[in-house]
């Protein structure tokens, strides 16, 4: 029986949504889950589970008359669905909001957005004829990043092109279909950071302490930290701002590319994030109860360390056989229980706290063997 009057409802069943629900149902919260199979990672943990398509209006209508607040996992609901499916079902709040959603859903919407709140990002061109391609070309000295505006992550959706060759060949393939990219110059950068915040519905905003990620195949492999930048208290004092204007709530997280001289937002991701997972372990709060509270209208509580280092690797699938611990780390094991595995499927993550960051990456690497996936 929750101890909370209000029930929260999630969009999606994936490993986000589950330990949304985890988080929730400790702290003694009704959540009701949206997704297609009764395997979804989120379903057999949450207090209901409705069976249904995030992409049906009918599907999403039912999950909000049974909840009080919605909000979602993936970015990827078209907000103009959602806004559809609220009609006449007044007294429901749904956080982001459909605003952020709408303008962060869509990489290019999201580049002026950026651009417009002077926040430091990446030129971009915005493809409107295939002379666009060519210009840009030229303009980023043969060196380009096509970028899918709706639906792209973990490097799904973004093309490099390095010469005329690939150019040509990304010409080919996307025939047509070019105005659903938009363009970005290819840069050298010394590493990828990320920052992630909390804004509640009463205004209060805090921010996590700001990691290094190391990407593999375009997916995140392994995070630790904390890392600073000199560029860090300007650009946060920045997003604050942004996150005030346009009256943000929840958890969302800043992609960033350290270029040395200046940090530069890569990309923006308005739900809790996989670089921010070491939070259940590092952190006097984690990032899935600081949504929660932020959807709720609760204070936001002081960050504190409890080691003065952290690590989190991602256990990503390399077949398609059923996974086995050899030996168990560690650290403290976040298993998603997903009914299949596939290569570079994310199947859980382990983080680690300790004194030393360079140690504990060591031990992390190599315990990370022990479970077979």
């Amino acid at each position: 029986m929750p101890i909370h009057a209000k029930t929260i409802g999630i969009l999606g069943g994936g490993q986000l949504a589950r330990m949304l629900v985890l988080k929730a149902r400790q702290m003694g919260l009704r959540v009701i889950i949206l997704s297609e199979k009764r395997t979804d990672p989120a379903a057999s943990v949450a207090s209901k589970w409705l069976p249904g398509s995030i992409k049906s209006e009918q599907d999403i209508r039912a999950l909000i008359r049974a909840s009080d607040f919605i909000t979602f996992e993936s970015e990827f609901i078209p907000a103009e669905l959602l806004k559809r499916s609220l009609k006449q079902i007044p007294g429901k709040k749904i956080y982001p909001s459909l605003k952020c959603l709408g303008h962060m859903q869509d990489r290019l919407r999201q580049k002026e957005w950026l651009h417009d709140f002077h926040l430091p990002t990446l030129d971009h061109i915005k493809i409107n004829s295939k002379d666009d391609i060519d210009l840009a070309f030229k303009i980023y000295h043969s060196k380009i990043v096509f970028k899918r505006r709706m639906g792209g992550y973990d490097g799904n959706g973004t093309y490099v092109v390095k010469n005329k060759i690939e150019l040509a060949a990304f010409k080919k393939e996307f025939k047509g279909e070019e105005s659903q990219f938009m363009i970005e110059p290819f840069i050298e950068f010394q590493s990828e950071e990320s920052l992630i915040f909390a804004r509640n519905s009463k205004g209060q905003t805090i921010v996590l302490p700001m990691i290094k990620s190391v990407q593999k195949n375009n997916q995140c492999d392994y995070v630790f930290g904390p890392v600073t930048h000199h560029m860090q208290k300007k650009l946060t004092e920045k997003i604050i701002h942004f996150l005030k204007t346009v009256d943000y709530v929840g958890v969302i997280a800043f992609e960033l590319f350290n270029l040395g001289s200046k940090l530069v937002i890569n990309e923006v991701a308005p739900r809790v994030h996989n670089t921010g997972h070491f939070s259940q372990d590092a952190l006097s709060i984690d990032q899935f109860e600081l949504h929660l509270r932020c959807l709720l209208g609760m204070p936001l509580p002081a960050i504190e360390l409890k080691q003065p280092a952290f690590v989190m690797v991602n256990l990503l699938g390399t077949s398609t056989r059923k996974p086995l611990i050899k030996k168990f780390p560690s650290g403290a094991l976040h298993w998603y229980d997903k009914q299949e595995n596939r290569p570079r499927r994310k199947m859980g993550h382990i983080n680690y706290l300790g004194r030393n960051k360079k140690d504990l990456l060591q031990k992390a690497l190599i315990e990370r063997k022990g479970i077979l996936i």
